[in-house]
């Protein structure tokens, strides 16, 4: 804001084939330098227009702009495109500035302000949203309010103290501008960084255009409403909201986006030219006004269609699992019936040829019918064991007798990896959840033993409430993903069908850590 506003080599290298590869990289660095120059010019461009753009909302001067659009310019393409643009941030500001009405001097200072803010919130980005994803979750578009929020105080600051250094503001005016600096540019980053992360992902553009009808149904009432509300003096803004949610309900993430992005440019663009119901009073009070409106319309749009995305992808995820636990039921059930008939039913038929001929032979020859009764013993024992190991496999006697902290000791017992038991919960809850957290630990413990090359684990099992809290940790490799087996996958089917969440943080190097939250209600006595 502005106050004023490929691998592998040769067995044998010839001189063809080390001047061909020094025009092969030569053509590749070329290629990469021309890629960034050129989009350090196109957002040097963008920045330049869209602070120009932001210089016809007219209030300008001490107050400064209601919106300044530069913000999110210069976050979105840093955050697609890579830090190493930030140049184009400061060639386009340092075009930017009126150096005719300020120092140059403080001109310098809010440059250095405003690229900072950029970088700042960018860093931010992606340290808060590891996986590049700040739309999509509640969660993340919190953590993408934090960022944006740290990065235009930034701004704020510096820019304000290079002001004053320079004489151009008193000291007394600076928290009143502090407040209209920042947010006004956290007005512009949340109208441009979200619309622009949404039309930068060709799946979010293909849904807006699986519903074009209707979205233009819902861009024109956003115009129609916003023409209304700030062509009145009258309190009428309240009208445009049933349009935010309509298109957080129905438009995904583009459409979302685009409308906020419409409605606020109305706002800004009225109040500017002192129409609307925001151009009532002072002119500090019309500016915090219009960017009151622009925040709590980003802010509830992009929440409401985060919580719809969210619900979506849990319906999808739910969908397929119903289909992975159909599926592996209907296995377990062939591997149940594969097993009986291999084993326990094999002996008891044999038990049951033993049984006859001793009875057959206790009529001819008594003296040998123990044998046979042996034999029948023998079967019986065994095919007892064999119906005991494989209802133990489909569930742990431990477990139904004693409970989940009796089995998950059992299991640690057990473990080949040092294993430390954080907490254990200690009153009972329902079966279905206990077996739940049981074999998520089961599974974490056994892919750690296997592929982690961990030196040691913990486990942490918290009843909280009607819910159980599990937690599986350990210090090995890491890189562990639901896609490369079935193990971690039915583990999350087995959380979610019981109505809980299952995560899975694994970075490389780092080691792997499996959260779950399972609803349980208190075992009954």
């Amino acid at each position: 804001m502005s106050v004023q506003h490929s691998a592998g080599a040769a067995a044998v290298a010839t001189p063809d084939s080390r001047r061909l590869g020094l025009r092969h990289s030569l053509t590749a660095l070329r290629g990469g330098w021309f890629a960034r120059l050129a989009g350090i010019a196109l957002l040097t461009g963008v920045y330049y227009g869209s602070a120009k753009l932001g210089y016809q909302m007219k209030f300008s001067g001490p107050v400064g702009a209601i919106v300044w659009l530069p913000v999110g310019v210069g976050m979105s393409f840093l955050y697609l495109g890579g830090l190493g643009l930030w140049p184009g941030v400061v060639a386009g500001d340092l075009l930017a500035n009126d150096y005719s009405t300020l120092p140059l001097g403080s001109a310098i200072g809010q440059t250095c302000g405003n690229v900072l803010e950029v970088v700042v919130a960018v860093v931010l980005l992606q340290r808060l949203i590891p996986d590049r994803r700040p739309l999509g979750r509640t969660a993340s578009v919190v953590r993408m309010l934090i960022a944006i929020a740290a990065g235009t105080a930034v701004s704020a600051t510096i820019g304000l103290a290079s002001t004053r250094l320079g004489g151009v503001i008193s000291t007394g005016d600076i928290p009143r501008l502090w407040r209209t600096w920042w947010l006004g540019d956290t007005s512009g980053a949340l109208i441009v960084v979200p619309l622009a992360l949404a039309w930068s992902r060709s799946a979010w553009r293909a849904e807006l255009r699986q519903r074009a009808p209707e979205a233009v149904v819902v861009v024109a009432a956003v115009i129609g409403l916003s023409e209304l509300a700030f062509r009145s003096s009258r309190p009428l803004t309240y009208l445009t909201f049933p349009a935010f949610v309509w298109a957080a309900f129905r438009l995904g993430w583009a459409g979302t986006t685009l409308v906020v992005a419409i409605a606020g440019g109305f706002a800004a663009w009225a109040t500017a030219h002192y129409e609307g119901p925001f151009a009532f009073g002072s002119l500090t009070g019309n500016i915090l006004a219009t960017q009151a409106y622009i925040v709590v319309a980003a802010l509830s749009s992009l929440f409401l269609a985060a919580a719809v995305w969210e619900r979506e992808r849990f319906a999808e995820r739910l969908r397929a699992s119903r289909v992975r636990l159909a599926d592996a039921t209907d296995n377990e059930r062939k591997r149940i019936e594969r097993d009986l008939h291999d084993g326990a039913q094999q002996r008891l038929t044999a038990l049951a040829v033993y049984l006859e001929l001793a009875a057959e032979q206790s009529e001819q020859a008594p003296e040998g019918a123990p044998e046979h009764f042996r034999h029948a013993r023998q079967d019986l024992l065994t095919a007892i064991d064999e119906l005991r190991e494989l209802a133990h496999g489909i569930h742990p006697p431990a477990l139904k007798q004693h409970g989940l902290a009796a089995a998950i000791r059992s299991l640690a017992g057990r473990s080949q990896l040092p294993l430390t038991v954080v907490a254990l919960p200690h009153s009972r809850g329902d079966g279905s959840a206990e077996a739940a957290a049981y074999f998520v630990v089961a599974e974490a413990l056994t892919n750690a033993q296997k592929h982690s090359r961990a030196s040691s684990v913990w486990v942490s099992v918290r009843l909280m409430g009607h819910k159980l809290l599990v937690e599986v940790a350990d210090d090995g490799v890491g890189g562990a993903h639901e896609a490369g087996g079935v193990g971690l996958q039915g583990l999350r089917d087995r959380v979610e069908a019981l109505g809980g969440d299952f995560a899975i943080a694994s970075r490389t190097g780092i080691g792997t850590h499996l959260r779950a939250t399972i609803p349980a209600r208190p075992a009954k006595t």
